[in-house]
């Protein structure tokens, strides 16, 4: 749960978008368009097998949708997990980053333990993917439902790689550590050195 930080823990690491190297970058955006297009050979088999219809039909309508629909839900995503966990989601963007600009949640004040906090982490890429395809499944093939959650899951998809790599750094923390995530990235708090 998210409660306040146990007695005699103290900040212990700091990570944010900042530390991110261009190469890197460059990996995550790779990865995120092989993922991207993975996913959409998924769905496209999926409305396949939902409906015989073996393409996706996007309009200005869907299209509108599925961007504003995938970045929202994407980062209602977290906000659904922190608040499971006990947290304060809190939502922001930011214009000005070296991944260009980007929507949050983030919950200021919150201390996750490391397994709450990945939980959080892959929210999107875990349960708002399931819950895309499966609208996908049963929506009517080629109408405005359907084909922006066609959009919106390959879009989710594809910002979850910044998630993955984030959560591939907690990882590294010991077990017992607590996050508190920040606008652009996350505090890590752990016991003090005995001494």
């Amino acid at each position: 749960m998210a409660a306040s930080l146990p007695e005699g823990y103290e900040e212990i690491g700091r990570w944010d978008l900042g530390q991110v190297r261009r190469r890197v970058i460059l990996l995550l955006v790779v990865l995120s368009l092989v993922a991207m297009v993975v996913t959409a050979n998924v769905a496209i088999a999926i409305t396949y097998l939902a409906s015989g219809v073996s393409s996706i039909s996007l309009d200005l309508g869907s299209l509108a949708l599925g961007l504003v629909g995938g970045l929202a839900l994407h980062e209602a995503a977290h906000a659904v997990a922190f608040l499971a966990l006990g947290a304060r989601p809190r939502f922001g963007a930011k214009w000005g980053t070296r991944f260009g600009p980007v929507l949050y949640a983030s919950a200021p004040g919150s201390y996750l333990g490391r397994t709450g906090y990945v939980v959080v982490g892959l929210a999107p890429a875990v349960g708002l993917t399931v819950v895309l395809l499966a609208v996908i499944a049963l929506a009517p093939a080629g109408g405005l439902i359907g084909s922006a959650a066609f959009l919106a899951v390959i879009l989710n998809v594809g910002g979850s790689a910044g998630d993955a790599m984030m959560m591939r750094t907690v990882l590294t923390y010991p077990a017992d550590a607590r996050f508190e995530d920040t606008a652009d990235g996350f505090t890590v708090y752990g016991p003090a050195p005995a001494g």
